[in-house]
């Protein structure tokens, strides 16, 4: 029993650490801001989506860096955007985003 305890904690510690995203906002003194957002998990192709993209139909490819995959947005301050990861062409709805 405890084995299989174990080894439940353990993939769920695996595929838990495997959608770990980052979102930063850098205020650039003008009214806008430059939103970072970095997914930080396996994959050959991230796409990011949200209101800001019409979801699917306007996803955006994020560019691979050594942090893991990167997309820089300019947007007003104020400005809250919703957004999704497809991963290889499966959506990820939860990612841990630290706050």
């Amino acid at each position: 029993m405890m084995k299989k305890m174990l080894s439940f904690i353990a993939a769920f510690l695996v595929l838990g650490g495997a959608l770990f995203a980052d979102v930063t906002v850098k205020d650039l003194g003008d009214g806008n801001a430059e939103v970072t957002f970095v997914f930080k998990g396996a994959g050959t192709e991230v796409l990011l989506v949200g209101d800001f993209t019409d979801w699917q139909n306007g996803a955006i490819a994020m560019t691979k860096t050594d942090n893991g995959f990167e997309y820089k947005k300019t947007v007003p301050l104020a400005t809250t955007l919703k957004y999704k990861f497809i991963v290889d062409g499966t959506w990820h709805l939860r990612c841990q985003v630290p706050r």
